[in-house]
């Protein structure tokens, strides 16, 4: 009898937790719904997002196997065509979306957790730790992408996650600076002072104080980043610095520039693909920052009548 009521008492504030999370985003999911754009792009991405899961039951046929003629236009067999070497362009399309999201994904969150400490110490601790970072952060931002990643390829070969390093080195400063102007401001709330005058550690003020207030930007931040990172990402691609041994967007690009004008939906399709994303991204970056600054969405001019 103690047992189970000792294993109650264990449950029961796990349950809590669980329900009052489960309020908390269903509440956030409901907020971004209701705003201007935030709904068209949470469905694009989550459309995305479910092509790329379930792209083996998805794609109508094998993305590396030959099924048709070389460049075979459109048609009901194959509604997107045929490349170069007779792939369905349907099933490269949808198997490109797992590398490009991934890239635009984890690209994003690499840079945030770079940015995102430099951001933070540079924002909080001032003095000498803000100018040397700050002026780190200026510098990386005239450094051009293309240069560095030919840097790295000559030295370590294309891979997945030299791409990866690659957005993230080109994006990071864009958090550094987002977070750095955060905490300027939120530094001198006076919450943040009562803080600092109960004498808690800085851990709890940077944890628990200043950075949950300034999550709602930085969220709508890095839904820009993930668009950033797709663009970055099929423009090496494009240029053929991409993984030789994965199917992306980029790639597909790279393949189609031989065939321009012979094959035109072999560009055609996968540039589509990466507008959408792209335009999804921004869409759901648009409805998360309504979310965190209501007043600054209402007196901005919204694309309709």
């Amino acid at each position: 009898m103690s047992a189970s009521l000792s294993q109650d008492t264990r449950r029961k504030p796990r349950s809590e937790i669980g329900r009052v999370v489960g309020t908390s985003v269903g509440r956030f999911l409901a907020r971004l719904a209701a705003t201007r754009f935030g709904l068209a792009g949470l469905l694009v991405i989550a459309l995305l997002l479910l092509l790329a899961l379930a792209a083996p039951l998805v794609a109508p046929f094998d993305p590396l196997r030959q099924v048709g003629t070389t460049t075979e236009p459109p048609s009901w067999s194959h509604p997107l065509g045929t490349d170069n070497i007779g792939r369905d362009l349907l099933s490269l399309v949808i198997y490109g979306t797992r590398a490009s999201l991934a890239i635009g994904f984890c690209g994003a969150f690499a840079a945030l957790l770079i940015g995102g400490l430099v951001g933070v110490v540079a924002g909080y601790w001032r003095g000498l730790a803000e100018i040397v970072l700050m002026r780190l952060a200026e510098l990386f931002q005239t450094l051009p992408v293309i240069i560095v990643v030919l840097f790295a390829i000559a030295l370590f070969g294309a891979s997945f996650w030299l791409l990866i390093a690659a957005v993230a080195l080109a994006i990071w400063p864009l958090e550094a600076r987002l977070i750095y102007g955060q905490f300027i401001s939120l530094r001198e709330r006076e919450f943040v002072s009562a803080a600092i005058v109960a004498d808690l550690s800085y851990a709890h003020i940077i944890l628990r104080e200043i950075l949950p207030n300034a999550m709602p930007a930085v969220i709508a931040q890095v839904a820009l980043d993930a668009s950033l990172a797709i663009l970055i990402e099929s423009g090496l691609g494009f240029l053929g610095l991409s993984d030789p041994n994965m199917i992306s967007w980029g790639q597909l690009l790279f393949t189609a520039q031989d065939f321009l004008s012979t094959a035109w939906w072999m560009s055609v399709f996968p540039g589509i693909a990466i507008c959408v994303a792209v335009i999804g991204f921004n869409l759901l970056a648009d409805g998360l920052n309504e979310v965190a600054n209501p007043r600054a969405a209402q007196a901005s001019p919204g694309l309709g009548p």
